[in-house]
């Protein structure tokens, strides 16, 4: 009777024991020779290949994620002794410590991971390899909300989060001929990209060109903003009389110049702040500036060109 109940309870033993044994292993892991994009855009990922899986650093995925609608944040809670994943915040690097090897092939130890997950516990398929988790690249997508594919000419893995749309930098305004206010972020909010000319109704370069951009602006609609400023008409700082009288010379001269070039987008009038926004920008007249949608100058011109010129250049935004 006792060797019955002594064998008995050596196999409850065995089998509460099981699932510990069954849930940690040691497998060989390959570092990865693949190339990671996210949204097209080539982001290091140290990552290992285990059993045909890929496994992601985990703070390389957040780092690569960052200003995506999957973007999450990393940290350690030590109480628990857990993994934090938070979703929604931009990822800071907060730890000072990355362990990497020379040696192409480690062992890892696989297990599912308790972390906590917008502060619930969770778990994650993982393989620890020399003090760093590296995450099963899927089960992390699954959790945190981003497509995976791969591409297999170029052996990329194929990363897809939409990117969020950040406040724009500027907000000075501007005004139309007519005196009507509008703010610069609006303006550019309209498309990805807005080409800005900045230009002046003295500078003969500036109206030489201007049908070229009128052109541009016509094979571009859709595609590309455009936006003409008129620099040397001033912001009144003043009721003096003949300020104003020479302010409005220069508009009738700007509407002239703009009819005569057949241009038919807009061409608005500085705030101080927008001309103290350029003012730090300008060599001369006239200078275009490609500018995103959150106020990111991406690209500037010094100087007239004709209609190829600028193609040529646009064209490279597109690509």
């Amino acid at each position: 009777m006792k060797k019955k109940i002594s064998l008995l309870l050596a196999v409850l033993m065995l089998v509460t024991l099981m699932p510990m044994s069954m849930a940690v292993s040691e497998e060989r892991s390959m570092e990865s020779s693949q190339k990671f994009t996210v949204n097209g855009d080539e982001v290091h990922i140290r990552a290992y290949i285990i059993n045909g899986k890929n496994y992601l650093r985990l703070r390389d995925v957040a780092a690569a994620l960052k200003g995506t609608k999957a973007q999450f944040q990393v940290d350690y809670d030590k109480e628990k002794n857990l993994v934090m994943i938070e979703t929604n915040k931009p990822y800071e690097d907060l730890s000072n410590t990355k362990i990497y090897s020379s040696q192409k092939k480690l062992w890892a130890t696989m297990k599912d991971m308790d972390i906590l997950f917008n502060g619930k516990e969770r778990k994650l398929k993982s393989a620890f390899i020399i003090d760093t988790n590296y995450i099963e690249l899927r089960d992390l997508a699954k959790l945190v909300g981003f497509s995976v594919g791969y591409d297999t000419p170029t052996r990329t893995v194929v990363l897809k989060s939409e990117k969020l749309k950040m406040p724009c930098k500027l907000k000075f305004e501007l005004e139309d001929i007519d005196g009507n206010k509008t703010n610069i972020a609006d303006i550019l909010a309209k498309n990805k990209y807005t080409f800005v000319n900045v230009w002046a109704t003295f500078c003969g370069y500036c109206i030489k060109e201007m049908p070229d951009l009128a052109k541009l602006a016509n094979d571009y609609k859709g595609k590309l903003g455009f936006l003409g400023i008129v620099a040397d008409v001033k912001p009144l700082q003043s009721s003096n009389e003949s300020e104003k009288m020479m302010r409005d010379a220069n508009i009738d001269t700007a509407k002239r110049i703009i009819s005569k070039t057949k241009v038919n987008y807009a061409n608005l009038l500085p705030s101080q702040d927008a001309l103290n926004y350029f003012s730090n920008l300008l060599t001369g007249y006239p200078t275009t500036f490609i500018i995103d949608s959150e106020g990111n100058v991406v690209d500037t011109y010094v100087g007239a060109r004709d209609y190829d010129g600028y193609k040529f250049s646009i064209d490279q935004l597109f690509e």
